[in-house]
Formats: C-alpha cells, structure tokens, sequence
C-alpha cells in the first residue's frame, strides 16, 4: 500500500516515511530490485534489509554503487569499491525515517510538520474501520483544506479529497501470491477536477509490511523478487577498513572521456 509504505530508489527504489530510528526493528531481508521503464529499458539492483538499516547496490557510469542508509549511527554512506573510497553524511535524528517500518499514527499531520488536522469521525469506508481527518495547511498566504480517511489498520489513506478538487483512492481488491508469497492487491486511482484519472496497482506483503511491485502509468513497474527473509549481516552496513573517506569535490569521475550525467534525486519513498 503506497500509502503505508512503498519501495525505495536509488538505482531504481524510493523510501517513504516510516516510524523513527527509535521504534520497533524492521522484518530483514534481501531481494533483488528491478524496475522498469517506457522505454521498456529493464534496471536491477539489489536490496539488503537489515535492523533499521538498508543497502542498496547497483550499477552506474560502469561502476559499482553502494548506498547505505543507516539508522542506527544517523548517517547516510555512498560506497564506490573499484576507487575503495566512500562518502558519508550525517542525518539529524529528527530526519532518520527508518522506510521499511509502517506508519504508526493515523493523523496525517504526523508526516506533514506545518500542517493542522481535526479528527472529524471515525467510519466505515470501502469495507474498513477509517478516521476522517480536516488537514488545514497555509501557503502564500492561502489557507487550504483537504480531508483524508486513514485506515485505522494500516494508518495509510484509502481517500484523500485535496483543495483543488483531485480526489485520490485506494481500494482492496484481494488476495494473490507474487513470487511465491502471499499479497495483497490493492489499486489506487486519482481523479483530478477535469475528469482526467489515472490509476496504479500496488502488491502489499503483510510479512515485510511493504509494497514489493507497484505498477504505475505510462508503463513504469517496480518489484522486488527472490526475496529471503533472514537476518543480515552487520558487515553489510559499515565501510570496508580500506576504504577512504572524501568529498564530493574529492570525488573522480568513472569514465572522463563522456560528459557526466545528470543524475536523479533518491525519490523518498512513499
């Protein structure tokens, strides 16, 4: 459920908010991550879960990346083995969002700082126990409203009506089995004021309590396959000893007879 959690993205994953660092530890786990886009051009990369930390490994500028995203010690690492030199950025922990751990609030205003909600009623909605909420938010000096029925279960949203008129939401519509575990498909449409709608389908894991594919429009997917559910090893998540630290601007590039690639921002995931 996008909602509750989706994937994460670095080679091709995205994070979402989650509880913090010091909440409850996370279902571990590997898997490998594909993605693909319109272009029908395919991208892998692989995942390692471990106790409130994430490694990402994949490929670029015909170099091996590493990101690890590490909770526990409130840093964010990116590893390159071929020039055994890392970078490292320390994240505040009021910022260390640990993606693989569900929401554990159901007011919308927890993942939104400037924002104000009003519980309005609790009620049924699409078959499920749901909270309404009035979200009141100040921009350029504009109050907006939006409403949003949470799921009291999974603290996610299945209907959000925003101030402009686009209504977004998020619908069971049953049980399948994907790479051989056991999912829930969930599909999401967003009707915007003019009509126009687009809709996503997301398969939810209950065990890992995460998305692992997500079909959206224009011909994107994202999936995680041969998942293993086991402990991780702690050596996956620290930096090699022979590895030295620098700074971006310390930084070579892979291949200096191309022009460097813009590269895109790690989405957050959702």
């Amino acid at each position: 459920m996008k909602g509750a959690r989706g994937f994460l993205c670095a080679g091709g994953f995205w994070f979402a908010m989650g509880a913090s660092a010091a909440g409850p530890s996370n279902v571990q786990f590997s898997a490998q991550v594909v993605k693909s886009t319109p272009d029908q051009k395919t991208h892998h990369s692989q995942i390692y879960v471990g106790d409130n930390q994430v490694r990402l490994e994949y490929q670029k500028d015909s170099q091996t990346k590493v990101e690890i995203y590490d909770m526990k010690n409130q840093r964010a690492l990116l590893l390159v083995p071929q020039q055994a030199s890392y970078m490292e950025r320390k994240v505040p922990q009021e910022e260390q969002k640990n993606p693989m751990l569900p929401p554990s609030d159901s007011n919308p205003c927890s993942r939104i700082r400037a924002a104000q909600c009003k519980l309005l009623a609790t009620e049924s909605l699409y078959g499920r126990e749901v909270s309404k909420w009035e979200m009141v938010v100040t921009d350029d000096g504009k109050t907006l409203r939006s409403l949003h029925w949470m799921d009291a279960e999974r603290h996610t949203p299945l209907r959000e009506q925003w101030p402009d008129g686009t209504v977004s939401e998020l619908r069971l519509k049953g049980d399948e089995m994907l790479g051989g575990r056991a999912t829930e498909r969930w599909e999401m449409k967003t009707t915007r004021p003019d009509g126009e709608s687009k809709q996503s389908i997301q398969w939810y894991d209950p065990e890992l309590q995460i998305s692992i594919r997500e079909e959206l429009p224009g011909g994107y997917f994202r999936e995680l396959r041969d998942i293993r559910v086991a402990p991780q090893p702690d050596h996956l998540f620290t930096v090699p000893a022979n590895y030295q630290r620098v700074t971006p601007e310390q930084q070579q590039p892979a291949e200096p007879t191309e022009a460097p690639q813009k590269r895109a921002p790690y989405p957050a995931r959702q």
